[in-house]
């Protein structure tokens, strides 16, 4: 089996049909998708029920339980088969033939992953969304594509069904599955592991997947405390940076990104119950006491007053850690992130967005 694609289902009612419609226009002999409903209440499930049997190589699973986004696109990576993964959400959907050069430019370079473009939807409006790596159609290190700490970087890309996944290399280096404890942020998590842990990979021009903005039943449009898994979330990455190799040089991006996640959310705090903003200010504060307070400072006055304000107005009293060693790590040896391949041509591997 070449590909598994999976696609987690939960109430997308008005969405899912089309979904499945892109995966029989994408149908290969050799592909596999792999659809898992998260016990919707909808009708979604039924729908799919009716629709999976039109998609040559579909699939579909239902949770036991409703158990969340990582969970469910946990559950479709146990069942695949595929040398490589892709991912679709229940209310996207990819162009025909997209899967198809997405698998031709992962095989092309050789790299552990491939990140495109997306086509962003509102309403009847369609927008191409590149990714931040300006570099096209060559290998890349992923760990140089994480800073620098004040530009969008592709740590700051964590669309996860923008690209494929060599799924064997993943599973041998524990990167394939996602933190069932995240119900949210569970894909930035994925993002920065990856980015930490593979060797090569190529953004390409491919827009090719439609993604759906603003969705009444997003999980980014429901302010519960779901919405507060970012904290954990970075404070593990913080964790696992510091005991990385290149940690000194990574670490302002981590609490630059950190700081202005909890910017977002300190700014639309009116807008959650009283019980889960109070929850926020309290994580939040907790959070910020335990980062490193002299690059905290620094990372603040470099944001500016207005969002430095917000943080400022939960910080705690957290006792002042000593100054980092102004020593950096040695690098990490050439041959295992620089590996380079000559660029082909541009624009190879483009595909136009249908009407």
């Amino acid at each position: 089996m070449k590909l598994s694609v999976i696609v987690p289902m939960y109430n997308v009612r008005d969405y899912c049909a089309t979904a499945l419609k892109s995966l029989a226009l994408n149908a290969r002999g050799d592909f596999e998708f792999i659809v898992v409903d998260d016990c919707s209440t909808d009708g979604t499930f039924e729908i799919l029920q009716r629709e999976i049997r039109k998609v040559p190589g579909g699939v579909l699973h239902q949770n036991p339980q409703n158990s969340g986004i990582s969970y469910t696109r946990n559950a479709g990576l146990r069942m695949a088969r595929g040398r490589y993964v892709a991912f679709l959400d229940g209310d996207d959907w990819f162009a025909p033939g997209y899967l198809s050069q997405l698998v031709a430019a992962i095989e092309h370079f050789g790299c552990d992953f491939v990140r495109t473009d997306h086509v962003r939807v509102v309403g009847r409006k369609r927008e191409i969304v590149r990714s931040p790596q300006a570099v096209r159609n060559t290998m890349l290190a992923p760990i140089r594509s994480i800073m620098p700490a004040d530009a969008s970087t592709m740590v700051d890309y964590p669309l996860v069904w923008a690209g494929i996944f060599d799924r064997e290399l993943l599973a041998r280096r524990g990167l394939l599955f996602f933190d069932e404890k995240l119900r949210t942020a569970e894909d930035r998590m994925w993002t920065w592991r990856l980015h930490l842990y593979t060797s090569s990979y190529v953004a390409v021009d491919l827009a090719g997947i439609f993604y759906r903005r603003d969705v009444s039943t997003s999980l980014t449009r429901i302010p519960d405390e779901r919405q507060l898994d970012f904290v954990p979330c970075f404070e593990q990455v913080a964790h696992e940076v510091s005991a990385h190799p290149w940690g000194a040089q990574i670490l302002p991006k981590v609490i630059r990104t950190f700081c202005a996640m909890m910017a977002i959310h300190l700014d639309r705090a009116d807008t959650y119950e009283p019980d889960v903003r109070a929850l926020l200010k309290s994580r939040v504060s907790q959070a910020l006491d335990g980062l490193h307070q002299p690059l905290l400072e620094r990372t603040l006055e470099e944001m500016g007053e207005r969002r430095a304000k917000l943080i400022n107005s939960v910080r705690g009293s957290a006792p002042v850690p000593p100054a980092p060693s102004v020593q950096e790590p040695a690098a990490p040896q050439r041959s295992e992130y620089l590996r380079q391949v000559p660029a082909p041509g541009a624009n190879r591997y483009r595909v136009g967005a249908p009407a």
